[in-house]
């Protein structure tokens, strides 16, 4: 027995949905005030929401830095470039241990400078005084224009004390956080940030903080941070090649003074002795003086162009953008927040009305 497969088989390809927009109508027009209801609630719990949020101002910075480009100048780099073109490796001229602009926003980030930073003072505009970063954001933060939660932790010993830990036998650079420590310290890192234009390797700083005054004095000591960093960075060898040769002159000088000590303390003694062992060794004693000043101008030299040398490493960094002061809040956006909730109100409630009204079992076949 054969069977007909297009008599058996339905005809998807002509199966069409409909819709009947009077009837979707009639069902919101029916369901509206339930609509409104649940949109105005929403709006309502978005405007509440909003007003939780204590007020935060922004202040930005813009940096240029020096972009160092050790090459060699003149015919040397014209040499490399032909060598490259050759095959022939020259050796790199340019590989300077310069911290990349890349990873200034990591320094921002990392655990020294935020700890440096909740140590610092802000003149806090609203309260006429200044706080600490830590005191103003942890101890007695700011408070929104409604309180919903008690933002004020508390103060047990356990937050107030690190992690048990053996006294000995750890690293002293090792850095042992409490609970609200570690809290601000996160918190603080949320309001910093740093970006950086590969293009033409702007630095843009920002800060935020409830107070507007206080958000313009962070940025600043952000921005000298930042700037001292790199700088010592850059430089850190260099100074201690310095620190290096100034210990090395003054052991040359105290050389020397010894030696000439010695050569005019023999030349009195021996005045009017006209033997030549007496002459070989004042020879001998001038000859050691000669020495020890010419090692003792040889370091003072060095020492003048390592100075010199600290001066040409040093990065400059050029202020495009200097912080200002902000007149109005960055955020909330309480009038998009209260928007965006009763949109949020607006869909929920269409999809219960729309469950309420849909025969469920037609619409799953």
């Amino acid at each position: 027995m054969s069977i007909d497969n297009n008599q058996v088989l339905p005809n998807t390809e002509n199966d069409e949905i409909s819709i009947n927009l009077g009837e979707i109508f009639k069902v919101l027009k029916s369901q509206s005030i339930l609509i409104g209801i649940i949109s105005i609630s929403f709006a309502i719990v978005g405007a509440i929401y909003s007003l939780s949020q204590p007020n935060e101002y922004e202040s930005t910075v813009k940096l240029l830095p020096e972009i160092d480009s050790k090459t060699s100048g003149g015919s040397l780099g014209g040499l490399k470039s032909l060598a490259g073109l050759a095959g022939v490796d020259l050796g790199s001229s340019n590989s300077f241990d310069a911290i990349k602009p890349e990873l200034y926003p990591s320094v921002l980030k990392s655990t020294p400078f935020l700890r440096e930073a909740l140590k610092s003072h802000v003149y806090v505009q609203k309260r006429k005084k200044w706080l600490s970063v830590y005191d103003y954001l942890i101890v007695s933060p700011e408070l929104a224009p409604i309180q919903i939660f008690n933002s004020k932790s508390s103060d047990s010993d356990e937050d107030k004390n690190p992690i048990n830990m053996p006294k000995e036998g750890l690293s002293p650079e090792l850095i042992k956080l409490n609970k609200k420590e570690f809290s601000a310290l996160k918190s603080l890192e949320g309001r910093i940030t740093a970006e950086i234009d590969k293009k033409n390797g702007l630095i843009t700083i920002t800060v935020k903080l409830p107070d507007p005054v206080a958000s313009a004095t962070l940025i600043s000591f952000t921005q000298n941070y930042l700037t001292k960093y790199v700088i010592n960075y850059r430089t850190e060898k260099a100074r201690k090649e310095l620190k290096f040769l100034q210990d090395r002159r003054e052991e040359a000088k105290k050389a020397y003074d010894n030696a000439l000590n010695r050569l005019s303390t023999y030349r009195d003694q021996h005045r009017n002795t006209f033997l030549q062992v007496a002459k070989d060794q004042e020879k001998k004693l001038q000859y050691e003086v000669d020495l020890a000043f010419n090692l003792y101008s040889s370091i003072s030299t060095q020492m003048a162009d390592a100075a010199v040398k600290i001066q040409k490493e040093t990065p400059v960094f050029k202020v495009l953008e200097p912080a200002q002061i902000a007149l109005q809040k960055s955020e909330p956006k309480r009038s998009l927040i209260t928007i965006g909730f009763a949109f949020l109100g607006l869909i929920i409630s269409l999809a219960i009305v729309f469950f309420k009204s849909v025969n469920l079992k037609q619409l799953l076949g």
